[in-house]
């Protein structure tokens, strides 16, 4: 998944407002989990991915809906670039 497809589906499905600020170690990161995230066998597996648990706890968000809206993006983002 490109950088840029991974940032989108994490501001769309995250935190609208993470910036490019954030710097290319802490996108990259992000990133890897994004895609480990989408590329999950099901939402529970995707959910106890580790930094879902400690930063979207902190803001009333669980893993498992975290994972699932992002899930939900990248499959629908998927069919839309295999048409």
């Amino acid at each position: 998944m490109p950088l840029e497809t991974a940032k989108a589906l994490y501001r769309r499905t995250i935190e609208p407002n993470a910036s490019y600020g954030e710097g290319e170690a802490w996108w990259a990161a992000v990133a890897a989990e994004v895609v480990a995230v989408a590329g999950a066998e099901n939402t529970a597996a995707a959910a106890i991915i580790a930094w879902w648990h400690h930063d979207w706890s902190q803001v009333g968000d669980t893993p498992k809906a975290a994972a699932a809206r992002l899930r939900r993006a990248s499959r629908a983002l998927s069919r839309r670039v295999s048409k």
